[in-house]
């Protein structure tokens, strides 16, 4: 089993400064280093055949890969049924996968992409460069990273039926990692041109993609039954994160959505799930006594964020933003959010871990994790809120969400803000965000990114979620621009450190912590390799 926290998981307290966390009084989190190795107790010997029944908390609106209103879950799910051309490894380098190989010509403004040969759709057609060229075409359209490039394309190229060539009319350092990203609305995923064709930009409802598991069945808001694909043709490479061979050992992987965390850890502990997500901390520890069952962390974890709604009042004002920075105090967030600090921390303004080339110690130096209630009144003096009504939107089901959501209404009124939570379902919550009734959200975000530049579509002028545009977005997209050009490492860097500058100074939205995501999987499901969202090819049951 990978990543057993108590079981077989070498747990390391690396800081432990004790007091109390919910009386005014900041405690520094325990820091929690997970042991990477695969537990040997039993046969590892894969097994091919049988069926799993897995539970994620949340039901998507669309299982659109490319859609903006994507998410976390849409990509676990759609991982196993499409691929990239490039897929992400375990040391976050983009490997080729349904590519065989690349080269950057034109002094960086063109690539040409080599296809692998004899990939077949679960239609039984050969994937050729024109389903790749639809593909990409659609999602410099549609896909929120691909749309923020869109402007310097110059075309695709099909050169014959295995290879392309993308060109655009400057340099785009990060392409390829873009393509590969796998942080949710940003992966270049294959399909079939027949099926863009028919859908256009429209939201996908035919799913026909490459992958090692092809869509069955899918009842909205229940459950997708996924399938064996026999004809699924692997890459020959080790398996490192997402990248590599993928097979197929299991028959049928079933999700269903099951919001409630007490029905998902009743039904791992009557084998009804195999593996469940979003275990929360509270439950950790009743979950690691069960007989046959662990409790397992993904390696990579994520960021909570607090996102604001920049593009209408009262957030278009940066003074009232930096008001909320201060304001907030990430240790009583995390608790309420993550529960037990042995599974989150709170590090520094950085959007990449330590150990990163574009971490930044320095990031958010005197804003971030500074709480300062005097200092957030003033600037709520200095801004043009007038007492009016502020919503944080969030969805009822998810404690993650709605626990914050309450934490933050408080640190908020402690500066004089009017603050209202408003907790719906999550097709509601989708509704009123895509259609920008709400000031606040809180969001999860993965801290498995590929390249800054993922921060584009997000941070930008007009990014996802904020719906920001001022002087200080444009200033943001003048630095993007010039980061996307720059080739060489160390003088990307320097621009990267500029971002998160000027990231912290205009705070479009707000890192507030680091923290794990815990699942509970039953013992005899071997092969896990818990990267990132759960999987379930390399997977199989030990009987």
């Amino acid at each position: 089993m990978k990543n057993k926290l108590s079981k077989g998981i070498k747990i390391m307290i690396i800081i432990a400064l004790l007091a109390t966390l919910l009386t005014g009084c900041q405690s520094e989190p325990t820091s929690v280093d997970y042991d990477d190795t695969i537990n040997e107790e039993g046969s590892n010997e894969p097994v091919y055949g049988g069926e799993i029944t897995v539970a994620f908390q949340s039901a998507p609106d669309n299982f659109d890969p490319d859609h903006p209103s994507a998410d976390w879950v849409v990509t676990a799910v759609t991982n196993h049924a499409y691929e990239g051309l490039f897929e992400f490894s375990a040391n976050n380098e983009a490997i080729p996968h349904l590519a065989e190989s690349y080269t950057v010509i034109d002094d960086g403004k063109a690539y040409e992409i080599v296809l692998r040969k004899g990939v077949k759709f679960h239609d039984g057609e050969e994937m050729k460069a024109e389903d790749v060229k639809a593909s990409m075409e659609r999602w410099f359209k549609v896909n929120p990273a691909g749309a923020a490039i869109a402007h310097s394309l110059v075309g695709i190229d099909i050169i014959d039926d295995y290879k392309i060539l993308v060109k655009f009319d400057e340099v785009y350092s990060p392409f390829i990692n873009i393509l590969a990203s796998p942080v949710s609305r940003q992966k270049m995923l294959v399909k079939k041109k027949e099926i863009i064709d028919k859908f256009g930009e429209s939201i996908i409802t035919e799913h026909i993609g490459t992958g090692p598991f092809y869509f069955d069945e899918i009842v909205m808001g229940q459950k997708v039954v996924l399938k064996k694909y026999e004809d699924y043709t692997h890459v020959e490479l080790e398996p490192s994160g997402l990248s590599g061979k993928r097979v197929a050992y299991l028959d049928q992987v079933t999700i269903e959505f099951v919001p409630e965390e007490s029905v998902r850890v009743a039904g791992l502990q009557s084998a009804q799930f195999a593996f469940i997500d979003e275990l929360s901390t509270d439950r950790y520890d009743e979950v690691e006594n069960f007989p046959n069952i662990s409790p397992t962390a993904a390696n990579f974890g994520t960021i909570g964020v607090v996102a604001f709604n920049s593009g209408k009042s009262p957030f278009d004002d940066v003074n009232l933003r930096r008001s909320v920075a201060y304001a907030i105090n990430p240790y009583d967030m995390a608790a309420a959010q993550v529960g037990d600090s042995k599974f989150w921390s709170v590090d520094d303004g950085s959007w990449f871990t330590e150990g990163s080339i574009w971490h930044d110690a320095t990031a958010g130096e005197g804003i971030y994790d500074s709480q300062n209630i005097e200092k957030a009144k003033e600037f709520v003096r200095n801004s043009n809120y007038n007492g009016e009504l502020i919503t944080i939107l969030g969805v009822r089901a998810d404690m993650y969400m709605s626990n914050g959501a309450l934490v933050l209404q408080n640190q908020l009124k402690d500066i004089g803000l009017n603050v209202e939570v408003q907790l719906y379902d999550r097709s509601t919550y989708s509704d009123y965000r895509k259609n920008g009734n709400w000031n606040i959200t809180l969001s999860r975000w993965s801290d498995m990114n590929p390249d800054p530049q993922v921060f584009e579509p997000w941070t930008g002028t007009n990014g996802w979620i904020t719906n920001w545009d001022d002087e200080d977005s444009r200033r943001m997209d003048e630095i993007f621009k010039r980061m996307e050009k720059e080739i060489d490492y160390d003088k990307r860097y320097e621009i990267v450190k500029e971002f998160y500058k000027e990231f912290w100074k205009s705070v479009p939205y707000i890192k507030v912590f680091n923290d794990k995501r815990l699942y509970g999987i039953q013992d005899n499901v071997r092969g896990y390799a818990g990267y990132g969202q759960p999987f379930f090819w390399n997977v199989w049951i030990e009987d």
